[in-house]
């Protein structure tokens, strides 16, 4: 297999999906679906009522609370959607500030972007890798109105303190969880300590709803009421007490927020149906993942050159990727020349995570890329993510490490 036809882009941009002449290939989904979550789907076809807005929604939500013990909870039909409501709720437009961190995938950053306000980019911790709190502090200014915090790759961000600091200086907390369903501090579920938590079931993620869906939770009893209307077109019905149930018309359509016009963001009853069912397993899919990259870590700790994220006690990190980062001042070689030899000689398609959003065009052509996140840089131009999955079988994990080592001892001559 000649270089050109390895690297030949196939499938989605993520670099996701088998490709020819590759012995470990980055799958595009996390594990395949059970006889009970393919049947949970099939039972919707035939037996639902309404396909959307109905029964199977309403229990799923239901579930989702329980599950993340978050006040409300909102079905969607991505993420990218929960963080737009959250965007419009938190009612933030030209002149304002948010600050987001500077390594997250965009569609983090591009719904509150779009209502206008200036997007400011906070650093990452060194040893985390995690949005740095820090950095989040020194960043804010009296125009700033909303933190957006990601739980990066499965990893929890130091909630305790972005609360303290939201409430000194009375802001806004949106959490990003799009990467980390089930990822708890101290026992408390992601999702559940902002105003607004935003989760994704996305082809690629740990719980996926037929290749999208999302969640919102919210805590306040306000913002919750608006959320219906803004997901759904504005429909509302009218009293039920009326005279005739069809005048003037079977259902009402209304302003929830003053000027601001509603979407239709709707999920469907059999994604909703699949998402309870997912649901039971999920905490058991992700000790999965968390025993697996307990293995790798261990396997490979006694090479300096390679460095994982710090877990801190009391996190529960699910790891929705395995990331590392390679240290090459000993052998004066890069990242990109240690992906060289797992895709040329071992045949191991490790990717690239992801681009500091302040190096984007599209950032950069709207104004966002004036702002310095210095570890960052630093860290990003050597950071990769080995092929993941759900039930990677120990020879499959053995071969990665066995040609890590192989790798990184080529580079350095011996």
């Amino acid at each position: 297999m000649s270089n050109q036809s390895k690297t030949t882009k196939v499938g989605d941009a993520s670099g996701r999906g088998s490709v020819a002449g590759y012995r470990v290939n980055f799958p595009a989904r996390m594990r395949t679906y059970t006889e009970a979550e393919i049947n949970a789907v099939v039972n919707v076809m035939r037996n639902a009522e309404v396909q959307t807005q109905g029964n199977y929604m309403r229990q799923f939500e239901a579930d989702f609370k329980a599950y993340t013990g978050a006040k409300h909870a909102f079905a969607v039909d991505n993420a990218t959607s929960a963080l737009r409501l959250s965007a419009i709720m938190c009612r933030i437009g030209p002149g304002d500030e948010v600050i987001a961190p500077g390594y997250t995938f965009c569609a983090s950053a591009i719904p509150f972007g779009t209502t206008g306000a200036k997007l400011v980019w906070a650093d990452i911790d060194p040893q985390t890798w995690v949005v740095d709190i820090n950095d989040i502090e020194r960043k804010i200014t009296p125009q700033t109105k909303v933190l957006l915090v990601v739980h990066l790759l499965g990893m929890p961000a130091n909630m305790a303190a972005i609360m303290e600091i939201a409430q000194k200086y009375n802001l806004r907390v949106v959490e990003d969880c799009a990467q980390a369903p089930g990822a708890a501090i101290n026992g408390q579920k992601v999702g559940s300590f902002g105003d607004f938590g935003c989760f994704s079931f996305h082809g690629a993620k740990n719980i996926t709803t037929l290749g999208e869906g999302g969640m919102l939770t919210v805590k306040s009893d306000a913002d919750a009421a608006l959320t219906p209307g803004l997901r759904h077109n504005g429909v509302r019905s009218f009293p039920a007490d009326r005279e005739r149930y069809w005048v003037p018309a079977m259902s009402n359509v209304d302003m929830d927020l003053e000027s601001v016009w509603p979407n239709n963001f709707s999920i469907g009853e059999a994604q909703c149906a699949l998402g309870s069912e997912l649901l039971k397993s999920l905490d058991h899919n992700n000790d999965i993942l968390i025993a697996q990259a307990m293995k790798l870590r261990a396997a490979l700790a006694g090479i300096p050159e390679l460095t994982f994220a710090r877990i801190p006690d009391g996190y529960r990190h699910v790891f929705h990727q395995f990331v590392l980062h390679f240290d090459s001042s000993e052998s004066g070689k890069s990242r990109n020349d240690l992906l060289d030899f797992l895709t040329e000689e071992a045949g191991i398609r490790a990717i690239v995570q992801y681009y500091p959003l302040f190096r984007y065009p599209l950032f950069q052509k709207l104004g966002a890329a004036d702002q310095k996140c210095p570890v960052l840089d630093d860290w990003w131009d050597n950071s990769f993510s080995l092929p993941w999955w759900i039930g990677m079988p120990d020879d499959t994990m053995d071969y990665l490490v066995d040609s890590l080592k192989a790798g990184i001892s080529t580079l350095k001559g011996k």
